[in-house]
Order: structure tokens, then sequence, then C-alpha cells
């Protein structure tokens, strides 16, 4: 099995020419401005707070994810920006790239709160962009409010309210593999996050059998189970997509019942002494 290199995701791979999501994310990705933030997220992120990558390579491979998953989905389901008769499959496309590909811009200000940092600053990027793409300004203001939802939406315990939020709250989650933990890993964050973030391979995006979508996790141990509990299976739960996910988990490509790994480590977290110290918690 080939795994994926996050360093060689390549959104513009999945774009097709002569679209208004191209036309927005050469924009985006040509922007000074706008990753000068990614490159500033990611020195909180990472640098001063020990986190996973919250910059340019994290907005991407999101955003790959993001475009995956929507192509899936699209087949069986309606985008909101479609279904509300605001617009085509092309620009709900390209909400959930501008969405996904500058929810973290925020960081720069702070972690706590930063959805809604990453919307201040991502209007007046955006603003210009929308009136030069679209001659009609009160779809312009649209679209723009469909993104900036995205944007806010993309935390954890935020409800998605359209089809278009959900993807890129989906495609943020997605990005779980070793690759970006390993900095702050090899500079000595060893706690149950990072260790299980490692320990994951890739995440492989397709069509299900069961569900539209399904989510495959592939790890070389089962610690990476701790990473698809609390952080991809919270995401799922407030992107409005859940119902038509299934996850499997390979470890060292034998399927593991995800269930079973969860309620054994229920009874570990059931059977620990109330007495012991933070410390050794």
């Amino acid at each position: 099995m080939e795994f994926l290199n996050r360093d060689e995701v390549k959104v513009r791979d999945l774009l097709s020419p002569n679209t208004k999501t191209l036309q927005m994310f050469q924009f985006l990705a040509g922007s000074p401005k706008v990753q000068s933030y990614l490159r500033a997220a990611n020195r909180m992120a990472v640098s001063r707070l020990g986190y996973t990558d919250h910059g340019h390579v994290h907005a991407e491979v999101a955003t790959w994810n993001a475009l995956k998953i929507f192509d899936i989905l699209d087949e069986t389901f309606q985008p909101n920006i479609v279904a509300e008769g605001i617009g085509d499959t092309d620009d709900a496309r390209l909400v959930v790239l501008a969405s996904t590909y500058i929810h973290d811009m925020g960081m720069v200000v702070h972690r706590n709160e930063h959805p809604q940092a990453s919307l201040a600053l991502a209007i007046p990027i955006l603003e210009p962009k929308l009136a030069e793409i679209y001659d009609d300004p009160a779809k312009a203001t649209d679209i723009l409010s469909f993104i900036l939802h995205g944007i806010y939406a993309h935390d954890d315990d935020t409800q998605c309210l359209t089809f278009e939020a959900g993807i890129t709250k989906l495609g943020d989650g997605c990005d779980l593999t070793k690759g970006r933990t390993i900095i702050p890993f090899q500079k000595g964050k060893v706690d149950i996050h990072s260790v299980s973030a490692m320990a994951i391979r890739d995440i492989i995006l397709d069509k299900g059998e069961e569900k539209p979508l399904r989510i495959t996790v592939a790890m070389d141990n089962p610690a990476g189970v701790f990473q698809v509990q609390a952080v991809l299976e919270k995401k799922i739960s407030t992107s409005g997509l859940g119902d038509h996910i299934k996850i499997d988990v390979l470890v060292n490509d034998n399927r593991l019942i995800l269930t079973q790994v969860k309620r054994l480590f229920r009874v570990q977290i059931e059977d620990t002494p109330d007495t012991i110290s933070v410390k050794e918690k």
C-alpha cells in the first residue's frame, strides 16, 4: 500500500481548468498575505504551543481531503448552494476550497477562539477577489457568507449547518497522519495525542458500500485509535454528515474492530483509582 506524503499533496491536481474554484485557489496560494498568515499560524501552533502543523502544508492537505470528500459525496448529496438556488457545483467547490484553505489563519492571534480571528482576517482578503470572480455583488456576498460559515464551524464543538461547511470540517479532521505531528514529537512533546498521531500512517478516502463515504485509517499500532476517537470522530459528530460515514481501521494492514478497542479504553479509564495524581494519570 502506498501512503500519502503530506509534503507532496497538490490541490491543483484536483481542479479543472477554467473554473471559479481554480481562480480562487490560484489567488490564495499566490497571495503573499495569506501565505504569511499561514507561516505565522504555524509559528504559533508548532513553535510556541507544541501543537500539530497548522500552516501551509496543513492548508493544502486539509483542502485536498475536503475536495476528495466533496467529489465522493456530491454523487449522493446536493450542496446547499445548489439546493438553495444560489449557484452551481463549481460555486460550492469554491466555498469548500476557500473555507478549508484559510480556516486556521486566526491562529496568528491565539489558539483560543481562532475561528473567530480567522473570520476577521479572511473578510478583507476574500471580498475583493469574490467581487472580481462574480459580476453580481449579491451573489458574491452569498458566496462569502458560505465561506465564513465553513471557517467558523470547523471547530469541534460547532455544528455545521451546510453541506459545504461539513466537508470543510471533515477535510480538516482527516489530516491525522504522523507527518503532521512529527516536529513537536521530535522536540520532545510526548503525550497521548502525539504518540497516537505518530501511529497513523495514512488516511484513505473512497466510496463506501454501506455508507457513501468510507474513511480508512491505516496505523502501525492501536495507539492511533485515540486520535480517531478524540479528533476525527469529534469532527464527524458535528459535521452534519455523520450518518453517512463509515470509519475502517487497519493496524499493519489488519482490520481492527473499532468498538472493541474503544471499549477496552473505557474499561481502563473506569478502573483508574481516584487517588492517583494528575501527573500519574
